[in-house]
């Protein structure tokens, strides 16, 4: 993805649960249209099944994982593209790009299940830029921008007609799972330790590192960091707190382990992060 066409398409890949990405997050907005196949879908605190016909769509910095089954691998398509690809216009319409990320972030629901027309709809503008994207014809790379603009218009017509609650963690999991996260979720600002979660959970320490690893693509101690310093990414940057508040606000103790997780996860400092 280059500064100039911030976009990429990946085109109707097929995922083994070897071959998928470990837990991940990054700067930029991700649409995961899915084809055929099952799996898990591991997005932020939540959990959901992967069924052909679902759209995952995941806000910036946001932790994610897709678990495909090994039996049945899921085959997607998946579009990734920052926010300068979506221009913030004033048009008289009370309506914007970005709106559904964040309605999604705010409800906790990632996940779009689509039937019939809605399904073909979004095959067939999905498939148009990958035409645009091979046939590099005059203004393809508008044209992408603009069919990727008719996706998300779509996508957020079909999300405020058939809102519906959060899925719950599936049966497949543990059903401790979802409590831990859940409880994580609104505490992990505070001092969190394996004894004490593994506890909360009534099942030994061995047991709830090798599922909860196995479950968020991450150990405990990453996990917990993660969330902290996407916490103080979004403090740095609608806040003026001092940073050494800011830190603690997050759950670390120290500066120096402050700022080293800090620059470990987001390749930059602090300081540096905020002045960007």
């Amino acid at each position: 993805m280059s500064e100039q066409f911030p976009f990429q398409l990946v085109f109707k890949d097929t995922k083994s649960p070897q071959s998928e990405l470990p837990d991940h997050l990054h700067d930029w907005y991700e649409i995961v249209y899915v084809y055929s196949g099952n799996g898990m879908f591991f997005i932020d605190s939540s959990f959901y099944e992967m069924m052909p016909g679902d759209v995952f769509l995941i806000p910036r910095n946001t932790i994610h994982r897709a678990m495909p089954q090994r039996s049945e691998p899921v085959t997607s398509s998946i579009l990734y593209f920052s926010s300068a690809i979506l221009p913030d216009l004033s048009l008289g319409d009370a309506f914007s790009l970005t709106a559904i990320f964040e309605q999604l972030r705010s409800s906790k629901q990632f996940r779009l299940s689509l039937e019939g027309t809605d399904q073909e709809h979004i095959q067939m503008l999905i498939e148009d830029i990958r035409q645009e994207l091979e046939e590099v014809q005059q203004g393809s790379r508008y044209a992408v921008m603009l069919t990727l603009h008719r996706i998300i218009v779509a996508l957020s017509r079909i999300q405020s007609s058939t809102y519906r609650e959060p899925s719950s963690l599936t049966s497949t999991s543990s059903t401790w799972m979802k409590e831990i996260v859940s409880y994580i979720e609104l505490n992990f600002h505070s001092s969190l330790t394996l004894s004490f979660l593994s506890q909360k959970a009534h099942v030994s320490p061995e047991h709830f590192s090798r599922v909860f690893k196995q479950m968020t693509g991450m150990p405990l101690t990453d996990y917990l960091h993660t969330k902290r310093i996407l916490k103080a990414k979004r403090l740095l940057k609608d806040t003026n707190l001092a940073i050494e508040v800011l830190a603690e606000q997050c759950g670390f103790q120290s500066m120096p382990h402050f700022h080293r997780i800090f620059k470990k996860i987001t390749g930059k400092t602090p300081a540096v992060y905020r002045r960007r």
